[in-house]
């Protein structure tokens, strides 16, 4: 005659079911949770609370592409330790009602490091390389600044640093 074993039977089948019901509700709220059921569209990226944008052409004018926001926001976050603020000053060369990729721009920027402030000179430029231009620049008035920096001496007889 066979024993019967512990944990056979009626108990074991009850049991079963309630792991599977405990691994189906997990595997559920997985899936739910991560979106698995449905692709969300990605938000549009806005431009960091960093920047700010001045002048007679306002931001919106400017119709910036999600890569020139992406490509903005970055070179800002590289160098958020350098500038606690950026300026972006845009005026239209005559009056123009729609910016356009030719439209001729004056552009100029404003970044605040501590309690000194590095400005850029006017420059007539093309919308369509505006934000190169304004990239570029970032990265030369952080590394410009990084030397300035050297010279503390120096340093405290300035207010305003152009470059």
């Amino acid at each position: 005659m066979m024993k019967k074993r512990a944990g056979f039977g009626r108990n074991s089948k009850v049991g079963m079911l309630a792991v599977m019901c405990f691994l189906i509700a997990g595997i559920s709220l997985v899936y739910f949770k991560t979106d698995l059921i449905r692709h969300v569209a990605a938000k549009p990226e806005s431009l960091s609370g960093l920047v700010t944008v001045r002048g007679a052409v306002s931001l919106d004018q400017l119709h910036l592409s999600q890569q020139e926001v992406h490509a903005i926001n970055q070179v800002v976050n590289d160098h958020k330790d350098t500038f606690s603020k950026v300026d972006m000053i845009v005026d239209a060369v005559g009056h123009v009602n729609e910016i356009t990729e030719d439209t001729l721009l004056v552009f100029a920027v404003s970044l605040k490091a501590g309690d000194l402030e590095v400005k850029s000179w006017s420059r007539k430029l093309e919308r369509r390389i505006l934000v190169a231009q304004f990239v570029d620049y970032i990265r030369k008035a952080a590394t410009e600044y990084e030397e300035f920096r050297k010279f503390p001496d120096v340093k405290k007889n300035f207010k305003t640093l152009y470059i």
